[in-house]
């Protein structure tokens, strides 16, 4: 796993296996957002497939799956409302992490986070969010 922390409360990763998932919980996650459609890659784990191993090791989960034409205010409000919703730290995690980060990104946009911010934090991560942010108003 390649855990890469966002802020306080939320990380992002690439597409994590079924055996990744109790060894999460135990680090302390409590959330488990998928924003990866099903069937996007060969061999990829079923969300729910993923919601159950996250439920027997204590996890809540959320599906939310996006692709890169999909990336909005509607989702990113869904993953802001998700991530609202845990009591303790989230993961979220697609293909490479990066809708994930866009998602995030955009929520933080739309809850008032200055934009440096959010572009240094998704930097720091790995993840280059100038052109999402420039496109953003605000």
């Amino acid at each position: 796993m390649n855990i890469k922390p966002l802020d306080d409360k939320v990380a992002v990763s690439a597409q994590i296996a079924l055996d990744d998932i109790a060894e999460l919980a135990k680090q302390g996650y409590r959330l488990l957002i998928c924003n990866r459609p099903d069937g996007e890659d060969e061999g990829q784990p079923p969300y729910d497939a993923m919601a159950a191993a996250a439920r027997a090791a204590g996890m809540e989960t959320a599906f939310l799956p996006v692709t890169s034409a999909m990336i909005g205010v509607e989702p990113a409000s869904a993953f802001a409302d998700a991530v609202a919703g845990s009591d303790g730290p989230v993961l979220a995690y697609c293909r490479s992490g990066t809708r994930c980060t866009m998602l995030w990104t955009i929520a933080g946009v739309l809850a008032g986070k200055p934009k440096d911010q959010l572009r240094e934090a998704a930097s720091n991560a790995g993840y280059d969010m100038s052109n999402l942010l420039d496109s953003l108003p605000g």
